[in-house]
């Protein structure tokens, strides 16, 4: 199996693996949805344990308001089907309160039983998806992610059975639905990909579809290759520097710290160097006669 090595940043990082005679398109789908089901993930779990501590999203003319001045002037232009999720209800049979400090949410959460079950699920999903694995020689497949996601959807559907009461706009109830894919392609601050509007590279190749990989990597099935996945039209990926930023942090201190004691050598040009001992021409006379230290100062 050629074990390769997806890198887009230090944060966005896995291992997977297939064999060498895998088609280039089968292995760019592959990688593709591996990456968009890792993001969607990590945007899901962290929405969940918000909805877990906090309770609900309020509607976005609330959000942030703590006076009930403005609360109230902002109840009296929202639909009446938002009316609802801008104040905090009363707590039914098996829920709590926890006021959100931030006011986006309204703090009406589940029991504590269920709370703990959603947070350690979100916790175990981030560790089955992290940058971590690669440390760990831990390989991704489109399986375990599948599988993580239904973890979620699972979770969901026990603490709010067909996300009864949940807004429309709460992320996590977005994400589940297939909401939310569609800002996520928009949106630059995210890795999302379109797979057909991706490129895979390698050593600063392109590698094509309608090939196999063993066309570029060999048919050697202990290969390991490093691919970036760029979008059409943008060109060869940025070569991965030779050094990490800590490393090179540290390079430059230590030539800094060489350079300014090379420029106090050029700046010291007297003879205080002559006063040393080990610059008396006469001290290995000294030290055979034993004539050394000696003081003829009276005491």
């Amino acid at each position: 199996m050629v074990l390769i090595h997806y890198k887009k940043t230090e944060l966005n990082q896995f291992l997977f693996e297939t064999p060498a005679n895998t088609p280039v398109d089968q292995l760019l789908k592959d990688l593709v949805e591996i990456n968009n089901m890792r993001i969607i993930l990590d945007r899901l779990a962290c929405s969940m344990e918000d909805l877990a501590t906090h309770g609900p999203l309020k509607p976005e003319e609330t959000r942030g308001l703590s006076e009930k001045e403005l609360i109230d002037a902002a109840i009296e232009t929202m639909p009446a089907d938002r009316k609802q999720w801008a104040v905090t209800p009363q707590p039914q049979q098996g829920q709590r309160l926890n006021p959100d400090k931030t006011s986006y949410r309204t703090g009406l959460i589940l029991s504590e039983d269920l709370t703990n079950m959603v947070i350690q699920n979100c916790t175990n999903v981030k560790n089955a998806i992290s940058k971590n694995l690669v440390d760990q020689k831990k390989c991704l497949t489109v399986a375990v992610v599948r599988q993580q996601l239904d973890l979620l959807r699972g979770c969901m559907m026990i603490c709010y059975p067909a996300y009864h009461g949940l807004p429309l706009w709460e992320p996590a109830r977005e994400i589940l639905e297939g909401h939310y894919e569609g800002q996520l392609v928009a949106s630059d601050a995210y890795d999302y990909l379109d797979e057909k509007q991706t490129q895979l590279w390698w050593a600063g190749k392109e590698l094509l579809r309608g090939k196999l990989l063993q066309d570029y990597s060999g048919k050697n099935d202990k290969t390991k290759i490093i691919v970036r996945l760029q979008k059409v039209g943008a060109g060869a990926p940025v070569r991965e520097p030779a050094v990490d930023a800590e490393t090179q942090k540290k390079m430059m201190a230590f030539y800094y710290k060489k350079q300014q004691e090379q420029k106090d050598l050029e700046q010291d040009n007297e003879d205080v160097y002559l006063n040393s001992q080990w610059a008396n021409p006469k001290g290995l006379k000294s030290q055979l006669i034993g004539s050394q230290n000696i003081s003829w100062k009276p005491k």
